[in-house]
């Protein structure tokens, strides 16, 4: 059994702002790519968790895009501070 790695603060900010580009891009097929990508950041045994929870934070906050370009405009500050 190998030691498997836990994404870094910067890889999940990173990972995230472009699920939500993608989002408000309106691009079903490279939201569905981002968020594949992102999952692929934990364990292989997390993966289809992480996944589900991910489409569901998406699902919540599709009817706002102001929500969503907030939580962009933050993950950009909180990168920029790393």
């Amino acid at each position: 059994m190998h030691n498997e790695t836990q994404p870094t603060t910067k890889e999940l900010l990173i990972s995230w702002q472009l699920i939500w580009q993608r989002k408000l891009n309106g691009k079903p097929a490279e939201l569905k790519d981002a968020i594949a990508s992102h999952a692929t950041l934990f364990s292989k045994g997390n993966r289809n968790e992480v996944e589900a929870r991910t489409k569901r934070t998406v699902a919540a906050f599709s009817a706002d895009p102001k929500a969503i370009r907030a939580l962009l405009n933050r993950s950009q500050a909180t990168l920029r501070s790393l």
